[in-house]
């Protein structure tokens, strides 16, 4: 996804802690394992949840929507509910 953005939704800062939630875009135009792009538009969501000490970040925990991706790809069958 060579145009893969990222926008900050929400960000909250409580005490040590940060946690940020983004929404990545793009359009899927290469190949991603047996995948190949058409051109079609991505979008899926992640969220950070960071401890900082001293201004820094010293832990991150990550976790994205990987199934949407999957499924926007082409990778995974969406299922009608």
């Amino acid at each position: 996804m060579p145009d893969l953005g990222v926008t900050v939704e929400k960000l909250v800062v409580a005490g040590d802690m940060m946690t940020v939630h983004m929404a990545f875009t793009g359009h899927f135009t290469g190949t991603f394992g047996k995948l190949k792009g058409t051109g079609q538009p991505i979008r899926f969501i992640a969220k950070d949840l960071l401890k900082l000490a001293d201004g820094k970040v010293t832990n991150n925990w990550h976790i994205e929507d990987n199934l949407t991706l999957l499924q926007q790809m082409g990778g995974v069958a969406k299922l009608d509910m």
